[in-house]
């Protein structure tokens, strides 16, 4: 059986495959994880191939086999998952479309983490006019209850890195329209500010990481846009 993991909401994604490497540990399943860029067709033929050490089910875990770029390797290593008689689970990155999911088999269970509707409008909402305090609180508290505030967390660091790029003169990798609303997004802060809000969000992930901050991630956030 094939399982695929995708979406850009990789904090879910990545919750999602915890849960289903520890349904396997319940039933002693042997668990083999291989990452798409360093492996080649024969190491991937030989773990296929191969049985488990105490007769256990194997269950084979790939990750990001559909972020290597167009090439003859991808499409052995999805003619050869799809064939497969060991249960496998993709993880992707990224959001898969129907094309990609079109050439894996017709019964594979799919799990997919989009951003939602409510982030990408909070992301497009930051600015340091006070304004818009209001409107920014106000979807960061529902994007909270549908993303969870870590996700919110890594897609502000990202907005605050492409701003950065945007200031700098850079061309962030995102689609025209995209660049277009960052460009325009970008002539409401100065390089200086947003500098600053890229290190504060560094703070706030060192204190999550390091469990030294007094407040939780969602009090941390709401405060980070308050004050921004």
């Amino acid at each position: 059986m094939l399982k695929v993991i995708h979406g850009e909401n990789q904090v879910a994604s990545r919750k999602k495959l915890s849960e289903l490497i520890d349904e396997a540990k319940k039933t002693n399943s042997e668990i083999v994880n291989l990452e798409a860029e360093k492996i080649n067709r024969a190491q991937l033929e030989a773990t296929l191939l191969s049985e488990s050490l105490f007769g256990h089910s194997k269950i084979l875990i790939i990750e990001c086999l559909h972020s290597l770029p167009k090439s003859k390797k991808k499409d052995e290593f999805i003619a050869l998952i799809s064939s497969a008689s060991i249960d496998i689970i993709l993880w992707e990155k990224k959001l898969l479309t129907k094309t990609d999911l079109k050439k894996l088999p017709s019964d594979a269970i799919i799990y997919e983490f989009k951003v939602t509707a409510k982030l990408w409008s909070l992301l497009d909402h930051l600015t340091p006019n006070p304004k818009s305090k209001t409107t920014l609180l106000k979807l960061f508290k529902e994007s909270v209850d549908s993303d969870g505030s870590e996700f919110i967390l890594l897609m502000l660091v990202r907005q605050i890195r492409m701003l950065i790029q945007v200031k700098q003169q850079q061309t962030p990798k995102v689609a025209p329209f995209m660049l277009a609303k960052l460009k325009k997004q970008a002539q409401e802060f100065t390089l200086t500010k947003l500098l600053t809000l890229h290190r504060q969000l560094y703070q706030i992930d060192q204190k999550q990481k390091q469990s030294t901050n007094l407040l939780s991630l969602e009090a941390e956030l709401d405060l980070f846009l308050f004050n921004m």
